[in-house]
């Protein structure tokens, strides 16, 4: 560009016609003109492209959640890929082909976030010492929240408010439940197990629940998201893990059929002398080897407790073999 001013300056020095100097002028105006715009043009396909680059780059980071019946699916918020999923039906099927009585069945893959096998989940129980489940949890929340002090006596138990919150599932304790109930109020739960834990199809004050609605409750401890005290999270989960036998084997059930998984549970039954009116057992299975996670819930009548022992050996054994080929 600067050339061709100096060139429009000689031709007019050296006494060439105007017209031909004006038109050397305009042609090198034009010539000036596009290569601008050819530069121009450059730069914006230079920027498309960067973009394009860009977009595609996000297109390939961008994870993408798969329908429940696929094997593997990744989380679209951290993109972690997660475990396979195992098959239990098959196992549930046979188990409750061989099991008389009234019987349900449900697992849960918390690593899934997915009911992976059930039987007969909308069944409505007595939940027995299930109920108890409903009465700690919202227990330790006024404890988180200040409303209980935890030091405090619960009623004329001879228990403190945590110790009380401890028995009611390291042994089934019903002094201490039904006092911390009381001093909840059944009504009040009965609205909180609705209103705050979204369980629905639960009536508590009449000790009736459903497999279903047990499998949300067990959920809710697992995920304790409004407990955060480090102290109180170390005995629940402690109560729930070592319970030692007392007058009763708490742990004759579920937690018997593992030989290496942590299962963190609490039962519900009545014995009527020769058969089991009731045998409930709740559980949080967890295999720290595989990082899996599995609630299971067994809620049953007129079943012996040696069949509920089977099916956690099967379940044992399935994880095992799943993870291990």
């Amino acid at each position: 560009m600067v050339s061709g001013k100096t060139s429009k300056s000689k031709a007019i020095t050296m006494g060439e016609p105007h017209s031909r100097s004006l038109m050397l002028h305009n042609v090198i105006k034009i010539l000036d003109i596009v290569v601008v715009a050819g530069a121009i043009t450059l730069i914006i396909v230079a920027v498309l492209a960067i973009h394009r680059d860009e977009t595609i780059g996000e297109e390939e980071t961008t994870q993408t959640i798969t329908t429940s019946d696929s094997d593997t699916v990744e989380s679209s918020e951290t993109g972690t890929k997660l475990p396979e999923k195992i098959d239990f039906k098959p196992l549930v099927d046979e188990w409750v082909s061989n099991t008389g009585g009234n019987r349900s069945v449900l697992i849960y893959d918390l690593e899934r976030d997915e009911m992976v096998a059930s039987y007969n989940i909308g069944e409505d129980y007595n939940t027995a010492s299930l109920y108890k489940l409903f009465v700690v949890y919202e227990g330790y929340r006024r404890a988180q929240n200040g409303e209980w002090d935890r030091a405090d006596k619960a009623g004329s138990t001879g228990y403190t408010i945590a110790k009380c919150l401890d028995l009611a599932i390291r042994e089934s304790n019903s002094v201490c439940a039904e006092t911390l109930w009381g001093m909840i109020g059944h009504d009040t739960l009965d609205n909180i197990v609705e209103k705050d834990f979204g369980i629905t199809n639960s009536d508590v004050s009449h000790l009736v629940s459903n497999p279903e609605d047990v499998m949300k409750m067990m959920r809710i401890f697992y995920e304790h998201s409004d407990i955060t005290d480090k102290t109180l999270l170390a005995q629940m989960r402690d109560s729930f893990l070592n319970q030692p036998t007392t007058e009763y084997n708490w742990r004759q059930g579920l937690p018997s059929g593992f030989t290496h998984a942590m299962v963190y549970n609490k039962v519900g039954w009545d014995w009527n002398g020769s058969s089991w009116n009731i045998y409930h057992d709740a559980a949080i299975v967890e295999f720290p080897e595989f990082n899996r996670h599995f609630i299971v819930v067994v809620m049953t009548s007129q079943v012996p407790y040696q069949r509920i022992t089977e099916l956690g050996r099967k379940i044992e054994a399935e994880v095992d073999a799943a993870e291990n080929r």
